[in-house]
């Protein structure tokens, strides 16, 4: 489906800003650093009520500490805690903490997991309890959600077929034993999701049952509801299942059409939760039948099992269209990198004011004799409307090259009313430049860009993009030294900017 560009971006109101944002405070030389090895898919910081701040961190003769800023930057408390840190949310009025017991470099964490609930305003431990005690003989792929409002934590765990032992070998046989365990770590045993309460007990327990297909992922609805999507690539169908209590058996499942090449070819599955009850969205990457690189979004409506879905094919004619329509701003945000489809995916998906943002970016690893590095192209920016109407596209134009593992590549999104603020890293020379910019969320006009003012921050430190902190009235971004390949730690500072 080839989809209509439309003219405001021809026209478009694209202003450089000049003035950039105003510095309010800054932390130099903190007494605590980040763990280099910590594992942060589900968080490194969680932002509280009164404006203030949690963060992971790393301190001196402790495994690891949670911290606490408000928006002077002042620290309020700091609690050293114990085990390797997995995860960290609100539930009910507290901070929640989940972390490994133990970690091995060759076994992987350990499969017991323990729960910390800390007081908001004091720091102080409420509650500790190992929540979970899995296999000790083969690893688990472990999850954990956290609700925004903090009205639920849930954790789902897979019993892979990989053994936790360690592997050596000749380099042949080396190679043989990696495909070995690639093999036995995507296969599944079983699958578990459990509920707790404010008690860390497990209140409910579940082994759902599986819609149709191999590849597969899972989430949560801002609504407490779980939800299973995986790919029949030899059906041409992507199933959407959802659970609702302890129910192993769904609610509805959602079948969509897919015309995915084989089952390969499903480069990623997101999701994004709708403020309305049991309405989502899922965004999907992957190669169709004529082997062109292909998105497919949707809005599924769960109450009467509907769904309203798009399609974008990512081929020459229209990769041409979509950098033709790009109007720079001026010469200093003019790089476009975005012409390789095959290096592309969805990078963020969210709703803001009934608008489905969905970004998309080609990134792009290479490792070799002398190293290995991650490059990020610029960031298309799509919205639709609740009917899944393509509203705009908008770029945001950077090339970034980062590290194995691609520090500081991801955007930073935050909603005020009707603007979307956006930030991202951006090479600069042998130094990392950070960039700010505001969309209107109708339009996709942007009417604010610019670099970040970095005068007192060192210029190796990138932007931790997923670890922004956006209070009412302030940011605050943590920059972080590039990890070394045996870091233990790594030092930060915090910038603090009005918006």
């Amino acid at each position: 489906m080839k989809i209509k560009l439309i003219l405001s971006l021809s026209i478009i109101f694209l202003q450089f800003n000049t003035f950039a944002q105003q510095q309010i405070n800054v932390i130099k030389k903190p007494m605590w650093n980040i763990k280099a090895s910590y594992d942060s898919r589900y968080g490194t910081k969680v932002d509280l009520s009164g404006n203030a701040i949690a963060m992971i961190v790393d301190m001196p003769k402790a495994d690891f500490a949670v911290v606490t800023v408000d928006d002077k930057l002042s620290q309020r408390w700091l609690t050293t805690l114990t085990g390797f840190p997995m995860a960290i949310g609100k539930f009910k009025s507290n901070i929640m903490v989940v972390a490994s017991t133990d970690r091995s470099y060759f076994k992987s964490f350990a499969n017991q997991f323990v729960a910390y609930l800390l007081e908001e305003k004091t720091g102080k431990i409420l509650s500790q309890k190992i929540i979970y005690d899995g296999s000790k003989d083969f690893i688990e792929a472990p999850e954990f959600f956290f609700s925004n409002d903090g009205s639920y934590f849930k954790m789902a765990s897979r019993l892979t077929g990989a053994k936790r032992k360690v592997h050596v070998g000749l380099p042949v046989v080396g190679i043989l034993t990696a495909l070995k365990i690639e093999k036995d770590f995507n296969e599944s045993q079983s699958y578990t999701v459990i509920d707790f309460n404010d008690k860390l007990e497990q209140i409910q327990k579940m082994e759902p049952d599986m819609p149709d297909g191999d590849t597969w992922k899972a989430s949560c609805g801002d609504d407490g509801s779980f939800i299973i999507s995986t790919v029949d690539a030899s059906k041409g169908k992507c199933n959407v299942a959802i659970y609702l209590s302890s129910n192993p058996s769904p609610l509805k499942t959602v079948s969509i059409p897919l015309d995915a090449f084989n089952q390969d070819e499903i480069s990623s599955i997101s999701f994004a939760s709708s403020k309305k009850p049991l309405v989502n969205y899922i965004g999907i990457f992957y190669k169709n039948a004529n082997k062109e690189r292909s998105t497919l979004i949707a809005r599924i409506d769960f109450n009467n099992g509907t769904y309203t879905s798009t399609k974008e094919v990512f081929d020459k004619a229209h990769i041409k269209e979509l950098q033709k329509s790009f109007v720079p701003v001026n010469k200093k945000f003019d790089n476009l990198e975005f012409s390789d489809a095959k290096y592309m995916n969805i990078r963020h998906i969210s709703e803001y004011n009934n608008t489905l943002l969905v970004a998309i970016s080609p990134k792009h690893s290479v490792s070799s004799s002398h190293g290995s590095f991650t490059s990020d192209g610029s960031v298309l920016m799509n919205g639709y409307d609740a009917q899944m109407k393509p509203l705009y596209h908008q770029f945001m134009p950077r090339t970034y090259a980062s590290g194995t593992m691609g520090e500081g590549s991801e955007l930073s999104f935050n909603q005020a009313e009707n603007t979307l603020r956006i930030l991202a890293n951006q090479s600069d020379g042998g130094s990392v430049a950070t960039m700010y910019a505001e969309m209107d969320l109708k339009s996709g006009a942007i009417s604010k860009i610019n670099m970040i003012p970095k005068d007192e921050i060192k210029n190796s430190y990138y932007a931790n993009t997923e670890s922004i902190s956006w209070l009412n009235n302030s940011f605050v971004i943590p920059f972080v030294e590039r990890m070394g390949i045996f870091s233990k730690k790594v030092d930060l500072q915090l910038l603090q900017l009005k918006y």
